[in-house]
């Protein structure tokens, strides 16, 4: 009985490592893939791809690569981006932390709605300085007369 054991353990082997691989390759095709339509301007494969890189699960982990992704989506309006973009200024994943950032996208996507959104905002005004709140207004005020 071991000696039939010791022959299927290379072959169950090679069945995890195939299966291993063809994960990667289909991680790798799928980021290709939203990729893709997210340069063409799919907000929401955007978002995906950002998360992708974000949460490191079919794809290395990248927090810049990630930022840069949400970043793009948030700036076309999409609030869940915009709420995880300015978690990532708050806690400085992927850049500098910078909480005038945190809060200017977490009022974007809190005035459209997002609660999440609305508790990070006030959280930020309860931490920054009264320096980094009027540049807050003002980073506000220009950001409206776009």
């Amino acid at each position: 009985m071991f000696s039939s054991f010791k022959k299927t353990l290379p072959a169950a082997l090679m069945l995890m490592v195939a299966g291993a691989m063809a994960a990667c390759s289909t991680g790798q095709e799928k980021v290709a893939e939203l990729t893709a339509k997210a340069e063409q301007g799919d907000v929401d494969a955007m978002v995906a791809v950002g998360e992708m890189y974000c949460s490191g699960t079919t794809i290395e982990q990248d927090d810049q690569i990630c930022g840069m992704w949400l970043k793009r989506a948030a700036e076309n309006g999409h609030i869940r981006a915009q709420y995880m973009l300015g978690r990532m200024y708050e806690l400085g994943l992927g850049m500098r932390a910078d909480p005038v950032q945190a809060y200017k996208w977490y009022t974007l996507s809190g005035n459209q709605g997002y609660k999440m959104s609305q508790t990070g905002a006030k959280n930020m005004l309860e931490i920054m300085t009264p320096q980094q709140r009027a540049e807050a207004k003002k980073l506000m005020a220009e950001d409206g007369k776009k």
